[in-house]
């Protein structure tokens, strides 16, 4: 039996919650239950009293980890708690909600106080660490722009300007950016600026205790490539982001400026406004002239009718009760939520604006249609394009909105309905599905989700091992994409697809700072693995490249992963428990990285293979038929 303590910090109140594992006893539900999250606000599932005593906690393998599992009744998760590292204490505390996890205080450092803390699925993608361990995040990992307009209105409505410094691109940022120092000196004064902005909104006093955010807005994020004012990377940027927030019983609009991704995290350059004051920042990046941007110079967002506020604050609390109650109550939330926006939509003065609500109603449907909580989210679709048909056609909206609905529509019908069907026969709705894509992209050669289309064509390809017609679409991305974000993907797969008899280029760092180059490797035969460590296949992978390494490593042959993750601390943890001995690049970023990026690197395990002389032999080749490859290649290279 092992035995484990399972502890959480209670920061709030400075103590300690322990529960214990002996050899003969178990701890209560009730007692693991009682631990909360580290972040406020977090809506986990909190049975009732008389529930809790239908529930169980035992020790259960996941994940290659132990863990502590808290189930309800119906056998669905609720907690788990877990002991990453196999040293027999608690480092990763869970949290679900409707079966699904949805947060999580993990203990990277192993010192016994959690150090990072995660949220899933429908509770955002936001990664926060917190190096000094008081419960209180330092800096974002991960963060959406639509989160940081959240995490600004709590820092300003809080006077926390230690919460708002957290969501400033850093000056260690800035430099990873690749701008010419003109740009990174400009950058870094609105920085610096944005918290003085802070300071002198939350003095003004103008928020009102009981405000909060409603929603958030803004033209569509773009990237700007290298080249531009002297960059040397890819740069993606949103200009004049707004956060509608409740003030008191009004709604107003919150100007917050410009944002970067940096490394999967969004970052604010600019403070905080309210009204029409000098202190609205102009746009940034969409400005080859210097002067103010057209995203700056349009009104994002007319000051809100009485009308528009009395449906904003119906908007704000149906928000509120979809997060909290079950899932078989969702439809009809989600569908009065639907037509909530709908209303709003139409009650917007500007063109740009009743689009942009619209938008926003095609993605709100279309996931949770995909998610089983909007049944009729596909009808739902279908009589909106219909309805606004008639508006298109007077000119009072694009045809450009009829097409992102019908494709929203489109994605919902198929990941929603057919690939959710028991019964479905795979392969052939998988054909169907990219017969549709073509139909689409050549009826709407121009449309705003061209790239998007094209991208899930050119993947559906390379899985069916159709790769000449993959790397079709993929070229059709760079030429007519060429500044979508997907088209550093489609120039990296074109070259993977492509590299069969090619030499190929690697360089990178170890997960232990040390350099790396593939061309040092010539004369032997080497196996590239780019993986994850959540990877369902990576066990068995590994297991045969370990044999394959005990018999030929360091006669002949070479073995370097390249793992995809988004956190080193992850790599390292799961190297520690399942040590290989072989190299391990590592970038950060991910899949949106440099190394999954320069051979457009999607899915993984993927596995390329090299010869001697430094030419790609297979560009995607499994691993139980490695062997077999690389005895042909040993013995040419002998003969």
């Amino acid at each position: 039996m092992i035995r484990k303590s399972l502890c959480q910090p209670i920061l709030a109140c400075s103590c300690w919650l322990t529960l214990s594992m002996s050899t003969f006893a178990a701890p209560s539900a009730g007692d693991a239950l009682r631990l909360k999250p580290v972040q406020p606000g977090v809506a986990a599932e909190s049975p009732t009293a008389r529930e809790v005593e239908k529930c169980t906690i035992k020790a259960e393998k996941t994940g290659g980890a132990t863990a502590w599992v808290v189930r309800n009744h119906a056998g669905n998760i609720l907690r788990k708690f877990a002991d990453a590292d196999a040293d027999n204490v608690v480092d990763t505390w869970s949290y679900y909600r409707d079966g699904l996890e949805i947060y999580r205080d993990i203990d990277a450092d192993h010192n016994g106080k959690a150090d990072q803390y995660r949220w899933f699925h429908n509770a955002g993608i936001r990664w926060g660490l917190d190096r000094n361990e008081d419960g209180k995040i330092d800096t974002w990992k991960l963060i959406s722009p639509e989160e940081v307009a959240e995490e600004v209105v709590e820092a300003v409505r809080t006077d926390d300007e230690a919460r708002f410094r957290a969501l400033l691109l850093s000056a260690s940022e800035i430099t990873t950016l690749g701008l010419s120092k003109s740009q990174a000196e400009r950058i870094a004064a609105r920085v610096g600026r944005a918290v003085v902005v802070f300071q002198k909104l939350v003095s003004a006093g103008t928020m009102a205790e009981a405000s909060g955010f409603s929603d958030f807005g803004g033209l569509k994020p773009g990237m700007v490539p290298a080249g531009t004012q002297g960059s040397t990377k890819d740069l993606m940027v949103y200009e004049s982001v707004w956060a509608m927030i409740r003030n008191g019983e009004q709604h107003q609009q919150m100007q917050l400026g410009s944002m970067v991704n940096a490394s999967g995290a969004w970052k604010l350059v600019d403070g905080p406004t309210l009204g029409n004051t000098e202190d609205v920042a102009s746009g940034i990046f969409f400005n080859p002239e210097g002067g103010a941007s057209q995203a700056s110079l349009a009104t994002m967002g007319s000051p809100p009718t009485e009308k528009m506020q009395e449906v904003l604050a119906q908007l704000e609390k149906l928000d509120q009760k979809i997060t909290t109650v079950e899932a078989a109550k969702k439809p009809v939330l989600n569908r009065q939520r639907a037509d909530l926006l709908q209303q709003l939509a139409q009650l917007m003065p500007k063109q740009s604006e009743r689009e942009q609500w619209l938008r926003q109603l095609a993605d709100m449907v279309s996931a949770a249609s995909q998610e089983g909580t909007f049944p009729d989210g596909i009808d739902y679709l279908h009589g909106l394009e219909a309805k606004l048909a008639g508006q298109v056609e007077a000119g009072d909206l694009s045809e450009e909105v009829l097409v992102y609905l019908k494709f929203h529509r489109m994605i919902s019908e198929y990941y929603g309905v057919t690939l959710a069907d028991p019964k479905v026969d795979y392969a052939k709705a998988q054909a169907q599905w990219l017969e549709d894509l073509e139909a689409f992209v050549d009826e709407h050669p121009q449309s705003e989700n061209g790239a998007e289309v094209l991208r899930q064509l050119a993947m559906g390809s390379e899985m069916n091992g159709e790769n000449e017609v993959a790397v079709k679409w993929y070229q059709r991305i760079l030429k007519d994409y060429s500044q979508s974000l997907a088209a550093r993907l489609a120039k990296g797969a074109v070259l993977r697809l492509t590299s069969e008899g090619k030499p190929m280029s690697l360089r990178g760092a170890t997960v232990k700072g040390q350099k790396f180059d593939l061309q040092q490797h010539r004369g032997k035969v080497v196996v590239i693995q780019y993986w994850t460590t959540s990877s369902e296949v990576r066990i068995a992978d590994h297991a045969i490249l370990k044999e394959l390494y005990a018999k030929y490593g360091g006669r002949g042959l070479e073995i370097v992963g390249v793992n995809l993750d988004y956190s080193s601390d992850e790599l390292k943890a799961y190297l520690k428990t399942n040590p290989l001995p072989w190299k391990q690049l590592y970038e950060k970023g991910g899949f949106e990285g440099r190394l999954a990026t320069e051979m457009g690197i999607v899915t993984v395990p993927l596995i390329v293979l090299v010869d001697p002389e430094g030419k790609v032999v297979s560009s995607n080749i499994q691993a139980a038929e490695i062997e077999a490859e690389l005895r042909k290649l040993l013995a040419a290279a002998k003969s």
